[in-house]
């Protein structure tokens, strides 16, 4: 009896160490000491309008990850019109796939200040990935400054998503090269940040999610997603929508009026001055044609691009601008080819069909940093012969429809300037 009784508290013991144990080995992972919410100034105004006014908007800029159906931007926008029923809520939702932050401050104007939002959710940081902390800092800020240099009283809050490349640096208490460098525009500015991918990290760290999988093969374990980066609607988005929604609430506790006020810019070189020019602007040579609304590419834009023009090739485009940088926003797709484009005497070529190209998609592409003057830029469609069939072998797409890739066209929408046109 007695050895039983020993072996008992035994056993007792040596579980009761094995439990402190993997707390403790739990706990020494540097993710558990990360924080995943920095309240900084908050979102006062758009709560206080939401109570004392009928009508709220809220607008989101991101990535695919964003532009998810039934994703946290829904999930999101669901619980404020749960939360607060008698106001009603006007969703904006200006997302682009495999877009980041240096075409989404272009888009701020067309695609979110037009509808005046209240509050503006921004993600770009998966996309951003990858970036020069220069580059990211001169888009970020310039976003910022573009919303409150429209409307002082809007709100913005940072959101940051992960996915499987980054969560073993996570685990171990590296950060998002992009969150890092948000995190320096959002603390100047007083900008609240989520950082939703944090539980992902965690959870993974616990064994208690997989990070990329199939569900059905995995009824037992939360499965993050089936592509290594877009959580599934099911499980990913729902644990991104929980963590936002616990420090909306939060902030929800403060509401109040604040007039957000553009200080001295943190990087002097921002891009706040960045803007669409329409490609009919420039010098057209050659056969050009502005599409029309029965054209099948076109259909596809019509509600998002105000213009889109294909060039064939040997078509040139050609104009003069002071500023420094310099891009291009354009659709690419099974019938789009290789640009040369000129800068002041120098030439490179761009390739304006890539491994996603079986289907039609907006796109875009910078040049430079430029020193700051006066450009002179020509941009011809070359009808370079590429080979289709092997660029899209990358992503095992095959061509089932040899006509449908025999063009080898540009589509542009706008030129992308910091700076202004001048001819």
């Amino acid at each position: 009896m007695k050895n039983q009784v020993f072996f008992t508290i035994i056993v007792g013991i040596f579980l009761v160490l094995r439990f402190t144990a993997s707390a403790q080995q739990i706990e020494d992972f540097p993710i558990f000491k990360m924080e995943e919410f920095h309240g900084r100034d908050g979102l006062p105004n758009v709560f206080h309008k939401i109570n004392n006014r009928r009508q709220v908007r809220i607008a989101y800029i991101g990535g695919s990850i964003t532009e998810a159906r039934e994703g946290w931007r829904d999930l999101t926008f669901s619980w404020f019109r749960l939360n607060f029923p008698y106001t009603a809520f006007f969703q904006t939702n200006a997302t682009i796939g495999g877009t980041g932050s240096d075409l989404g401050v272009f888009r701020m104007e067309r695609d979110v200040l037009v509808h005046k939002p209240d509050l503006l959710f921004v993600e770009f940081a998966v996309n951003d990935s990858g970036k020069e902390r220069i580059a990211l800092l001169k888009s970020m800020e310039g976003l910022v400054r573009k919303a409150w240099a429209a409307d002082p009283e809007m709100d913005i809050c940072f959101v940051y998503t992960t996915a499987e490349i980054f969560c073993d640096d996570l685990v171990n208490g590296k950060q998002q090269h992009a969150v890092t460098v948000m995190e320096e525009v959002a603390d100047y500015y007083g900008i609240p940040s989520i950082h939703m991918g944090l539980e992902i990290a965690r959870l993974y760290a616990q064994k208690k999610l997989v990070l990329s999988a199939d569900p059905s093969e995995n009824a037992n374990t939360i499965v993050f997603t089936k592509d290594r980066t877009h959580p599934l609607p099911e499980s990913g988005h729902p644990l991104y929508g929980h963590i936002a929604a616990k420090y909306l609430e939060k902030m929800s506790r403060s509401p109040g009026a604040k007039i957000h006020t553009l200080s001295t810019p943190y990087v002097q070189a921002n891009w706040e001055n960045a803007s669409f020019v329409d490609a009919s602007k420039a010098m057209l040579q050659g056969n050009w044609q502005k599409l029309t609304a029965d054209d099948k590419v076109y259909k596809q834009f019509e509600h998002s691009l105000p213009a889109l023009y294909r060039g064939k090739p040997g078509a040139v485009m050609e104009f003069t601008f002071k500023g420094t940088d310099l891009g291009f926003y354009d659709c690419v797709g099974p019938g789009t080819g290789v640009i040369e484009i000129t800068v002041d005497g120098t030439s490179l070529e761009r390739y304006r069909f890539d491994q996603w190209c079986d289907n039609y998609r907006k796109n875009s592409f910078m040049i430079g940093p430029l020193a700051d003057g006066i450009h002179h830029v020509t941009v011809k469609v070359t009808g370079k012969p590429i080979d289709k069939g092997e660029i899209l072998k990358k992503k095992n797409i095959k061509i089932d429809d040899p006509a449908k890739y025999k063009e080898l066209d540009w589509y542009p929408a706008d030129i992308m300037i910091v700076g202004e046109l001048i001819q």
